[in-house]
This record gives C-alpha cells, sequence and structure tokens, in this order.
C-alpha cells in the first residue's frame, strides 16, 4: 500500500471517530436536555392543575374538574393525567393508549427516553384534598431528537466529506515529489542514473531528493569520467592526429571484427587510395602544404556517408583505405566513381598546378573472406591498375574467396533449404567460465548445418548463402527450436544459455511474432536464454533491437553484445540497451600482456559496466597465460579454447 494511501486511511479514520465522538456528544447532551424537558413538562402541569383545582374538588363539581383537566391534556403532550381526592378515589383519569414513537424502533433501543411522573398536592389552606398526578408523553421528545440526530450526522458527514477530499487533495500536493522519487529510484535500479527535477518544500522529502540526487549524480559522474577517458584512450590509440581518420592499427582490428562478423556482412569494398608522387610534392611546395592536401583527403573520406557501417583509415604516409560493406557490386562501382572524383577535386585544390597523381583501388566480395590479406591484396593490385593507367579512374577488382569450394550460390541455397526442412541441424556448445576455474557463467550454443554425408558444415560456407538468399530468420527459426527441445528436457537446470542471432531477424515480423509467442508458452525457458547480437549488427538497428529486446525481456529471456568494443559509439547503446553482459572482442585479448593500451582499455570497460551491473566477458582466451592479468583487470569471465572446444550437444 502506497504512503499517500495509508495516510489518507489514518487521517481518514481518525477525522471520522473525531465526527462520530462529537456526534454522540451532541446526541447525549440533547438527550439529558429533552428528558429534563419532559420532567419540567409534567412537574410544571402537576403544580398549575394543584392550584386550578382546589375551588372544584371543594365544590365536588367533577364535571368542571373533567374540563378543566381535558383543556389542559387537549393541549400538552401528556401520557396520563390523574386526579385523586382525599379519600384516595379517583375522580378525573385522562390517559392515551400506549402506541410507539414516531421514529424507526433501532433509534428507541439506542435511545432511551424515559416518561417522568410528576405529582402534586391539590390543597386548600391546610387542607389537603387531593393529588394530581402528571405523566408526559416521550414520543414529540424522540420526533425532536430523532430530527436532530438526523440533521446533525448529515452535516457532519457533508463536512466529514469536504475534509477528507481537503485532506487527500493537500496529501497529494506534498506527496507528490515522492512519486517522482519513486520513478527516479526505480530508473537507478535499472541503471539509468536519472535525477529528481521538483524540489519539495517539506525538509524531510528535500533531504531524501538531495541525498538520491546525490548519489546518482556521483555514479554518473564516475561512467561518464570513464566514459571520457576511454574515449579519450580510443582517440589517442585508434585515430590519426592529422587526418582524424582511423589509424592502421584501429583499421585492422574493426576490419578483421567485421569480416569475422559473417551473421551481419554478407559483402563488402575496400578502397585502397594512394597519392603517387606525394615525396616529391612534400619536397616541394614543403610538408605544411603536404599535411593540408592530406587533410583534405581525411575531409572527403568523412564526408562519404553510407546507411551501414564505413570504416576510413589513413594507414600510412599518402594511402588511405575506405571499407564499405552490405552494399551490391553495382554501388560498390558508384562509389568507387564517388570517391576517385573527389579525391581529384581535393588534389587539385590543393596542388596549385602541381602534378599529383593518384590511384583508387577496390576490392569487392560477396563470399567469406579468409584474410584481410588477401582482400588488400585484390585492393592493392586494384589500385596500381587505376595509377598506372594514367586516367585517375577507380579500378574495382572482384576478390575471390581463399577456398578450393566452387560450389555455387544456387548449390549452397538448395543445400541450406533441403538441411532446414529435415531438420539436419547439430547444436555445439562452450562454456563461459569464471576465474575461479570451476564455476560456469553460461554456455553459448552455436548451430551448424548437415549435409548429405551427415558432416557438418563450417558457418563460414553456408552463413554468407543464407545472408545471401534471405534465409537467415529461417536458419534462426530451427536453430531455436532445437534448441528449445534441448532445454525442455533440463528441467532441473538454471543454467544461462547464449545464442547468437541474426540481426535482420529481429525486422522479420513473421519470425519475431512466431519467437515470442514459443517464449511465452516456455517461461522456465525464456528465463534461462540470452540472445547476443554481434556489436556490428547493434549499431545498424539500434531502434528494431531496442524493441525486440523490450519484448523479449517481458518474457523472461535477456540480452548481450558479442564483439563488443571495436565501434566508435560502443558506450552511447549500453544505458539504454542495458544488456545483462558484454563480451569484449578477441583483437583486445590477442596481445593483452603486451599491450598497456589495451590493458587500459579493457579496464576502462570494466569501469563503466561494473556500476551498470553488466558483467564483460573476455573472448578468444586461448591459453591460460591470460587469465591472471583479466582477474586483474575486473573482467568477471573468460571463454574461449581455455573453457573447452566446441562440443556437440544435440
Amino acid at each position: 500500500m502506497t504512503l499517500f494511501k495509508q495516510l489518507s486511511i489514518g487521517i481518514s479514520l481518525g477525522f471520522l471517530f473525531l465526527l462520530a465522538g462529537i456526534e454522540l456528544i451532541y446526541i447525549g447532551n440533547a438527550k439529558t436536555y429533552l428528558q429534563n424537558q419532559l420532567t419540567s413538562h409534567s412537574q410544571d402541569a402537576a403544580t398549575s392543575l394543584g392550584m386550578i383545582l382546589p375551588l372544584q374538588m371543594e365544590s365536588g363539581d367533577e364535571v368542571r374538574i373533567e374540563t378543566t383537566i381535558n383543556a389542559v391534556f387537549d393541549r400538552g403532550f401528556y401520557q396520563s393525567i390523574l386526579v385523586i381526592n382525599g379519600k384516595g378515589e379517583t375522580v378525573v383519569l385522562k390517559q392515551l393508549s400506549p402506541t410507539p414513537p414516531d421514529v424507526p424502533e433501532w433509534f428507541t433501543r439506542m435511545v432511551v427516553l424515559q416518561a417522568p411522573v410528576a405529582e402534586s398536592m391539590i390543597t386548600k389552606g391546610w387542607r389537603q384534598m387531593g393529588r394530581v398526578i402528571v405523566s408526559s408523553h416521550p414520543n414529540f421528545a424522540y420526533q425532536q431528537l430523532y430530527k436532530t440526530t438526523v440533521g446533525t450526522s448529515l452535516w457532519l458527514l457533508g463536512l466529514y466529506v469536504v475534509c477528507v477530499n481537503f485532506v487527500r487533495g493537500f496529501l497529494r500536493t506534498i506527496l507528490r515529489p515522492l512519486e517522482e522519487i519513486e520513478s527516479v529510484a526505480k530508473s537507478i535500479s535499472e541503471r539509468d542514473f536519472k535525477t529528481v527535477v521538483s524540489r519539495p518544500k517539506t525538509r524531510e522529502l528535500k533531504s531524501v531528493v538531495a541525498a538520491i540526487n546525490s548519489l546518482s549524480g556521483k555514479i554518473r559522474a564516475i561512467i561518464e569520467g570513464e566514459v571520457a577517458a576511454a574515449n579519450r584512450f580510443r582517440q589517442e590509440a585508434n585515430i590519426d592526429d592529422l587526418t582524424q581518420l582511423d589509424n592502421r592499427r584501429s583499421f585492422e582490428s574493426k576490419i578483421k571484427a567485421n569480416l569475422d562478423a559473417r551473421v551481419d556482412v554478407p559483402s563488402g569494398v575496400l578502397y585502397l587510395i594512394q597519392i603517387g608522387n606525394f615525396k616529391e610534392f612534400n619536397a616541394d611546395q614543403g610538408y605544411k602544404s603536404g599535411d593540408e592536401l592530406l587533410k583534405k583527403i581525411g575531409a572527403v573520406l568523412s564526408g562519404i556517408a553510407h546507411a551501414d557501417e564505413t570504416i576510413r583509415s589513413r594507414i600510412n604516409g599518402a594511402t588511405f583505405v575506405l571499407a564499405v560493406f552490405n552494399l551490391s557490386r553495382a554501388e560498390a562501382a558508384q562509389l568507387g566513381e564517388l570517391v576517385s572524383e573527389k579525391v581529384g577535386l581535393a588534389i587539385a585544390e590543393s596542388a596549385a598546378g602541381a602534378e599529383i597523381s593518384y590511384g583508387c583501388g577496390g576490392a569487392f566480395y560477396e563470399k567469406e573472406v579468409q584474410s584481410l590479406g588477401n582482400l588488400m591484396a585484390v585492393a592493392d593490385m586494384a589500385m596500381l591498375q587505376s595509377m598506372t593507367s594514367g586516367r585517375a579512374k577507380p579500378v574495382l577488382l572482384d576478390c575471390k574467396a581463399e577456398t578450393d569450394d566452387e560450389l555455387g550460390s544456387q548449390h549452397w541455397k538448395k543445400m541450406i533449404l533441403e538441411a532446414l526442412a529435415g531438420n539436419r541441424i547439430a547444436l555445439l556448445s562452450q562454456p563461459a567460465m569464471s576465474f575461479d576455474g570451476h564455476t560456469q557463467l553460461q554456455y553459448e550454443v552455436v548451430g551448424r548445418l548437415i549435409d548429405e554425408d551427415g558432416e557438418l558444415v563450417a558457418a563460414a560456407k553456408f552463413v554468407p548463402m543464407a545472408i545471401r538468399h534471405h534465409l537467415t530468420a529461417m536458419v534462426d527459426q530451427k536453430l531455436l527450436e532445437k534448441v528449445f527441445q534441448v532445454l525442455e528436457s533440463e528441467q532441473q537446470s538454471t543454467q544461462q544459455v547464449a545464442i547468437n542471432l541474426f540481426i535482420r531477424t529481429v525486422d522479420d515480423k513473421a519470425f519475431t511474432d512466431w519467437l515470442f509467442a514459443s517464449l511465452a508458452g516456455r517461461p522456465n525457458v525464456a528465463k534461462r536464454i540470452v540472445f547476443e547480437f554481434a556489436e556490428f549488427g547493434v549499431v545498424q538497428n539500434l531502434a528494431a533491437l531496442a524493441d525486440f529486446v523490450g519484448k523479449a525481456r517481458q518474457l523472461g529471456a535477456d540480452f548481450a553484445v558479442d564483439n563488443f568494443g571495436l565501434h566508435h559509439s560502443a558506450f552511447e547503446y549500453l544505458q539504454t540497451l542495458r544488456p545483462a553482459y558484454i563480451k569484449l572482442s578477441a583483437s583486445f585479448i590477442i596481445d593483452l600482456i603486451n599491450s598497456r593500451e589495451n590493458q587500459f582499455f579493457i579496464s576502462s570497460i570494466v569501469k563503466i559496466t561494473k556500476p551498470l551491473e553488466i558483467k564483460s566477458i573476455a573472448m578468444g582466451v586461448e591459453n591460460e597465460v591470460l587469465l591472471a592479468k583479466l582477474k586483474e583487470l575486473g573482467v568477471d569471465g573468460y571463454q574461449g579454447y581455455a573453457t573447452g572446444e566446441l562440443t556437440r550437444i544435440a
């Protein structure tokens, strides 16, 4: 029960008891007054008759005596009037038959009025001639008392309603800041560190607001400070000071992560842009002019916008890279024309008539690229062809996958559809461990197709084709159906299970409707599941993902980010999406022991995620040498070959 309701009920009951007490006191006083009036009424009538009747009694005129009694009896509220002579004989008796009062019976039982009897002697001189006995009728008193009680009760009830409404309004005004305090407190518990805007006048509430705002502000300041430090590190370690593009180190980390993110990158193009005789230009025009030229080319690449992720980098002196993903070959060719044209204009403006040559060569792929070296080699060849052509035109070459598999696209489509139709899907798992060596934080489940020969098909082979042929939702649904079967058979287990999904499936209404209906029907399974999405996919589709995450959490499931830390907006979505945990990109782990920069960056990530109650798990941990350093940096767990190889579970 809310404080407002408790105070309202308490004050209302107190006020009700107060008014009830006033009512009882008022009725009691009125009863006493009327009872006294009845007694006085009887006594006054008896005394008056005792003074009037002596003459009639002396003469023995009973007719006149009765006439006198009738005159009094008919005008008043009397139950009986009795005249007795000196011998004790009844001279006149006037009385009314007993009738109930003209008020509700319950009222007469609750409030009892006595019919008072008064007596007066009839005397003349010293001679006693008789007695007159008068009894008042309480009916009139009952009527007056009942009317007074009803009127008073209605008035007090109206006063009660008015006062209670006033008190409720007053309490609502005073306690209104509590609603905002409660809302902010819930937000803080959900790792959203807001502050209370209103400033209550009540001293106690003002102190509570100040304390909450101070707590929230301090935590937010700590997080913002760590985010700023991490961003400064990112700027210093990954950004080229001159052009403000990614440096070579950052480029290699991002491109490798994106090439490995097969669920999100079905195609892409990498362009190399190089100034041919930049050293001569520097020697002839001066280093300042050379720097200005590089800045202009950097600005040109920064202005190239694309719907999906774009990597812009200066990898050495006068060589630039532009990598764009998820586009067709025709779009890649158009992009090359645009880049070449804008770079040519920038050179023409900066060179001031000097002879400057440049090349723009690209490598386009639609299948998996096994290595960055293969992609760079093809792009370098295209760039050399562009430069030697002498026409300053872009050259785009197709990058073939480093594989002997020459099977066509339609073959893969058919194989995927047949495997899904035949439920030929294998589930493999790998645990994520805590640093105590025996506590399993979760296990991650991945799916593999099984070919006609019963062999597992590597994800690197079928995933790009599933994306190309828009089969990702079908693959995810079949994978989840099998996962649900496995988890339902483990009814006693509460172990958390991580499942990677294609980012494109969150936009597929048919799939999400099926998924949410399935989770709603399996509450015990839903609360064990965490849906993981690669960071590259998260930043691609934040709005749709936020809606997906909200609905999944309502059903008991949760959400996490895989391959975290490479994107420039890595920290921006943490407080809005609030993942259960993040899995650090393996690119930060490979050279962790020797790289103080990576150690600092991971330490910053941990300091940011701890107050948000977001766990951190290191990926790609291949040996136990890294465990002590990761534990020292505050990471919560690790996953990789150090925890065990992928094991088939279904």
